[in-house]
Protein backbone atom coordinates (compact mmCIF):
# COMPACT_ATOMS: atom_id res chain seq x y z
CA UNK A 1 0.00 0.00 0.00
CA UNK A 2 2.93 2.29 0.63
CA UNK A 3 3.65 2.40 -3.10
CA UNK A 4 0.18 3.93 -3.51
CA UNK A 5 0.56 6.62 -0.86
CA UNK A 6 -0.82 4.90 2.25
CA UNK A 7 1.75 3.80 4.78
CA UNK A 8 0.61 1.94 7.88
CA UNK A 9 2.15 -0.59 10.22
CA UNK A 10 1.59 -4.23 9.42
CA UNK A 11 2.85 -7.50 10.85
CA UNK A 12 3.87 -9.14 7.59
CA UNK A 13 4.37 -8.79 3.88
CA UNK A 14 2.01 -10.43 1.42
CA UNK A 15 3.54 -11.77 -1.77
CA UNK A 16 1.33 -13.01 -4.57
CA UNK A 17 2.77 -15.47 -7.04
CA UNK A 18 1.49 -16.16 -10.53
CA UNK A 19 2.25 -19.88 -10.25
CA UNK A 20 1.13 -22.66 -7.91
CA UNK A 21 1.83 -22.66 -4.19
CA UNK A 22 3.57 -26.01 -4.66
CA UNK A 23 6.00 -24.33 -7.07
CA UNK A 24 6.46 -21.41 -4.66
CA UNK A 25 7.23 -23.83 -1.85
CA UNK A 26 9.73 -25.70 -4.02
CA UNK A 27 11.51 -22.46 -4.96
CA UNK A 28 11.66 -21.16 -1.39
CA UNK A 29 12.88 -24.45 0.04
CA UNK A 30 15.53 -24.64 -2.71
CA UNK A 31 16.84 -21.33 -1.32
CA UNK A 32 16.91 -22.77 2.21
CA UNK A 33 13.79 -20.96 3.42
CA UNK A 34 11.57 -22.88 5.86
CA UNK A 35 7.97 -22.83 4.65
CA UNK A 36 4.73 -23.97 6.22
CA UNK A 37 1.42 -24.46 4.45
CA UNK A 38 -1.72 -22.88 5.88
CA UNK A 39 -5.05 -24.30 4.76
CA UNK A 40 -7.45 -21.51 5.61
CA UNK A 41 -11.13 -22.07 6.40
CA UNK A 42 -13.00 -22.07 3.09
CA UNK A 43 -16.31 -21.57 4.91
CA UNK A 44 -14.91 -18.33 6.37
CA UNK A 45 -13.70 -17.13 2.97
CA UNK A 46 -10.09 -18.03 3.71
CA UNK A 47 -7.71 -19.55 1.18
CA UNK A 48 -4.58 -21.67 1.37
CA UNK A 49 -1.24 -19.88 1.51
CA UNK A 50 2.36 -20.38 2.57
CA UNK A 51 4.06 -18.76 5.53
CA UNK A 52 7.78 -18.10 5.71
CA UNK A 53 10.22 -15.74 7.36
CA UNK A 54 12.77 -13.86 5.27
CA UNK A 55 15.47 -11.93 7.11
CA UNK A 56 13.28 -11.82 10.21
CA UNK A 57 10.20 -10.56 8.35
CA UNK A 58 7.08 -12.76 8.24
CA UNK A 59 5.91 -13.33 4.67
CA UNK A 60 2.61 -14.77 3.46
CA UNK A 61 2.84 -16.25 -0.03
CA UNK A 62 -0.57 -16.06 -1.69
CA UNK A 63 -1.94 -17.85 -4.74
CA UNK A 64 -3.51 -15.80 -7.55
CA UNK A 65 -6.71 -14.76 -5.73
CA UNK A 66 -8.12 -12.22 -8.16
CA UNK A 67 -7.38 -11.33 -11.77
CA UNK A 68 -4.38 -8.99 -11.89
CA UNK A 69 -2.92 -7.09 -14.79
CA UNK A 70 0.77 -7.74 -14.16
CA UNK A 71 1.76 -5.45 -17.03
CA UNK A 72 0.29 -2.55 -14.98
CA UNK A 73 2.36 -3.42 -11.93
CA UNK A 74 4.59 -0.74 -10.44
CA UNK A 75 8.30 -1.53 -10.60
CA UNK A 76 10.05 -0.85 -7.30
CA UNK A 77 13.83 -1.00 -7.20
CA UNK A 78 15.41 -2.51 -4.10
CA UNK A 79 19.01 -2.92 -3.07
CA UNK A 80 19.07 -6.43 -4.54
CA UNK A 81 16.72 -6.21 -7.51
CA UNK A 82 13.23 -5.19 -8.52
CA UNK A 83 9.80 -5.96 -7.17
CA UNK A 84 6.52 -5.69 -9.00
CA UNK A 85 3.85 -4.06 -6.85
CA UNK A 86 0.22 -4.63 -7.82
CA UNK A 87 -1.49 -1.64 -9.43
CA UNK A 88 -4.14 0.27 -7.46
CA UNK A 89 -7.16 -1.42 -9.06
CA UNK A 90 -5.62 -4.83 -8.42
CA UNK A 91 -5.00 -3.85 -4.80
CA UNK A 92 -8.66 -2.81 -4.52
CA UNK A 93 -9.73 -6.23 -5.85
CA UNK A 94 -7.45 -8.05 -3.38
CA UNK A 95 -8.53 -6.00 -0.38
CA UNK A 96 -12.24 -6.07 -1.19
CA UNK A 97 -12.17 -9.80 -1.85
CA UNK A 98 -10.73 -10.28 1.65
CA UNK A 99 -13.62 -8.18 3.05
CA UNK A 100 -11.99 -7.61 6.44
CA UNK A 101 -12.73 -4.36 8.25
CA UNK A 102 -9.12 -3.16 7.87
CA UNK A 103 -9.10 -4.20 4.20
CA UNK A 104 -12.21 -2.15 3.37
CA UNK A 105 -10.86 0.77 5.40
CA UNK A 106 -7.57 0.56 3.47
CA UNK A 107 -9.48 0.81 0.18
CA UNK A 108 -11.42 3.81 1.47
CA UNK A 109 -8.23 5.67 2.43
CA UNK A 110 -6.63 4.84 -0.91
CA UNK A 111 -9.75 5.92 -2.82
CA UNK A 112 -9.74 9.22 -0.93
CA UNK A 113 -6.01 9.64 -1.65
CA UNK A 114 -6.67 8.95 -5.35
CA UNK A 115 -10.10 10.48 -6.09
CA UNK A 116 -9.80 9.53 -9.76
CA UNK A 117 -10.13 5.88 -8.61
CA UNK A 118 -13.04 6.40 -6.22
CA UNK A 119 -15.76 5.19 -8.59
CA UNK A 120 -13.64 2.19 -9.62
CA UNK A 121 -13.26 1.28 -5.94
CA UNK A 122 -17.03 1.58 -5.48
CA UNK A 123 -17.65 -0.57 -8.57
CA UNK A 124 -15.35 -3.31 -7.29
CA UNK A 125 -16.89 -3.06 -3.79
CA UNK A 126 -20.35 -3.54 -5.30
CA UNK A 127 -19.13 -6.66 -7.11
CA UNK A 128 -17.88 -8.08 -3.78
CA UNK A 129 -21.05 -6.93 -1.97
CA UNK A 130 -19.27 -4.57 0.43
CA UNK A 131 -20.30 -1.23 -1.13
CA UNK A 132 -22.27 -0.16 1.94
CA UNK A 133 -19.24 -0.71 4.17
CA UNK A 134 -16.92 1.14 1.77
CA UNK A 135 -19.35 4.06 1.46
CA UNK A 136 -19.54 4.25 5.24
CA UNK A 137 -15.76 4.59 5.49
CA UNK A 138 -15.61 7.06 2.59
CA UNK A 139 -18.08 9.33 4.42
CA UNK A 140 -16.34 8.98 7.80
CA UNK A 141 -14.45 12.11 8.91
CA UNK A 142 -11.73 10.02 10.59
CA UNK A 143 -11.08 8.14 7.36
CA UNK A 144 -10.97 11.44 5.47
CA UNK A 145 -8.55 12.80 8.07
CA UNK A 146 -6.29 9.77 7.67
CA UNK A 147 -6.23 10.28 3.89
CA UNK A 148 -5.31 13.96 4.34
CA UNK A 149 -2.55 13.06 6.80
CA UNK A 150 -1.15 10.51 4.35
CA UNK A 151 -1.19 13.08 1.54
CA UNK A 152 0.61 15.65 3.70
CA UNK A 153 3.16 13.02 4.71
CA UNK A 154 3.83 12.11 1.10
CA UNK A 155 4.19 15.77 0.13
CA UNK A 156 6.73 16.32 2.93
CA UNK A 157 8.72 13.30 1.79
CA UNK A 158 8.73 14.27 -1.88
CA UNK A 159 9.42 17.98 -1.61
CA UNK A 160 12.99 18.98 -2.34
CA UNK A 161 15.13 19.63 0.73
CA UNK A 162 15.26 23.22 1.84
CA UNK A 163 18.63 24.81 1.36
CA UNK A 164 20.13 26.55 4.28
CA UNK A 165 21.72 29.88 3.57
CA UNK A 166 25.47 29.71 3.64
CA UNK A 167 27.20 31.46 6.45
CA UNK A 168 29.14 34.47 5.27
CA UNK A 169 32.83 34.47 5.80
CA UNK A 170 34.31 37.44 7.53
Amino acid sequence: MGAHGYVRATDDIDVMVNYSLAEARRRLEAEGVAVSAVRGDVLEGDFPCLEATLEGIPVDVLPPLVPLEWERAIQVHTGTGRLRVVDLEGLFRLKLRAQGVQDVLDVAVLALRHPEYREKAREIAAAYRVLDRLDGFLADRRTQGTAKEQKAREERLTEPPKRRPRARRK
